[in-house]
């Protein structure tokens, strides 16, 4: 896929040579053309009445890379690219139902979808006004800081509401942001080309669908990823522009300078440049970082990140949740130290229990040892161990043997003292 980055200006002078004049009629007269109001690379946008003489803004599917006008019809450049751009009908019709369902008072309302001249249309809101980019090239101071920081807040709150919804928008640039006369922002022009882009490469067609300097290096890449970050990235360098007067370098640039280990081309805001606080400008370049793991995650974030009362509420929570870890972490530090104490004394007393045990056991062996001794020293020495007789008790005699014969007495020889022997 051929991707073609414009400015916004160029492709505005060259589809005005494409744009219904003013006068044309559609839905059978019920809407008049007025005024050619502008165009991108996916649409036209004009301003019209309606038959109750209503001002209303009309918006016409007219991919300018792959059609062409003749009188008022819309054809394809070449037949082979029919297939793509019926495709890309049928998707701003889609598009054009589910904005219909969006009720928020900085997003444009969606009143009617329908076909004409070979083409889609549907009729919006008519918001009196000037949008951003007329705004910072024609009269740069008509807004103050204060006036520049309520609009970021309010289109912040409406890109929230998209995202809630799993919306993007993919298109955020300062022609697509309207400030009306009570300073009330609001978001038009939805980027749905891009949904098509795998079609549209199919075929080798070609369509604008970035635009340089606000579009996220993720945007240039076939099928990448998008995501509330790609979002945040064309917000951040919308009023990247309104801030300092100039766009931020486009994403690619940036990019091959990194890649290149070269610095980053992107300038930081000057604190110079008004009476902004730090968190409005830190949370402005962190949205407008190159990579999107690097930047704020949501439009939520990012509100926080700015909005004094908000940062103090998410300071609080924060010091709660650190003051729950702690008391959470003393808790489990307790119940820890408490088991292993219990731990330690079971084991403790299981040693005991043992030791006692052991002794035990040693007292039986040793008795049981003695004991053996005892009949083993009787079995090798019976008559040792052969009881005494009494004096004053006969010697017993063993049953069934005669009793020993006496000596004879030598009379010749016999004394007292004899006898005793």
């Amino acid at each position: 896929m051929n991707i073609v980055a414009r400015s916004p200006r160029l492709v505005q002078e060259d589809l005005a040579e494409d744009a219904l004049r003013a006068g044309d009629l559609l839905l059978q007269g019920q809407y008049r053309i007025e005024q050619f109001l502008g165009a991108g690379g996916f649409g036209i946008t004009y301003r019209a009445r309606d038959c109750l003489d209503r001002g209303v803004v009309i918006k016409e599917c007219f991919p300018n890379s792959i059609c062409r006008r003749s009188d008022k019809l819309v054809r394809t450049r070449s037949r082979k690219l029919q297939t793509t751009f019926e495709a890309i009908v049928r998707d701003f019709g889609m598009e054009a139902r589910r904005m219909a369902r969006l009720v928020h008072p900085n997003i444009v309302g969606v009143h009617q979808v329908f076909e004409e001249n070979g083409t889609a249309y549907m009729a919006l809101d008519m918001v009196p006004g000037r949008n951003l980019l007329d705004i910072v090239e024609s009269d740069p101071e008509a807004l103050s800081p204060d006036d520049i920081q309520a609009v970021l807040r309010q289109l912040l709150d409406a890109v929230a509401y998209l995202h809630d919804r799993n919306i993007l928008h993919r298109d955020i640039s300062p022609d697509n942001v309207l400030i009306d006369p009570n300073g009330t922002a609001v978001l038009i022009d939805f980027g749905a080309a891009h949904e098509l882009a795998a079609r549209a490469d199919a075929l080798g067609t070609e369509l604008h669908m970035v635009k340089d300097g606000y579009s996220p290096q993720e945007f240039y890449v076939q099928n990448g990823a998008h995501s509330p970050s790609s979002d945040l990235y064309s917000l951040a360098a919308t009023f990247y522009h309104v801030i300092t007067g100039q766009a931020p370098p486009d994403s690619q640039t940036r990019l091959a300078a990194i890649a290149a280990n070269k610095p980053d081309p992107l300038e930081p805001i000057p604190a110079r440049s008004g009476p902004y606080d730090r968190y409005f400008l830190q949370a402005i370049h962190r949205a407008l970082e190159v990579f999107e793991s690097d930047r704020l995650a949501t439009a939520r974030d990012w509100l926080q990140l700015i909005e004094e009362s908000l940062r103090q509420a998410a300071l609080v929570e924060q010091a709660r949740q650190d003051t729950l870890i702690d008391e959470t972490i003393e808790a489990l530090t307790r119940e820890t130290n408490a088991a292993i104490a219990k731990a330690i004394e079971a084991q403790a007393q299981k040693r005991q229990e043992e030791a006692r045990a052991a002794e035990e056991k040693a007292k039986a062996e040793k008795a049981r040892k003695l004991k053996r001794d005892a009949m083993t020293a009787k079995l090798e020495d019976p008559g040792d161990a052969a009881e005494e007789p009494h004096p004053s008790r006969p010697k017993r005699r063993r049953p069934g043997r005669p009793p020993r014969p006496e000596k004879p007495v030598d009379l010749a020889t016999w004394t007292p003292e004899t006898k005793q022997h």
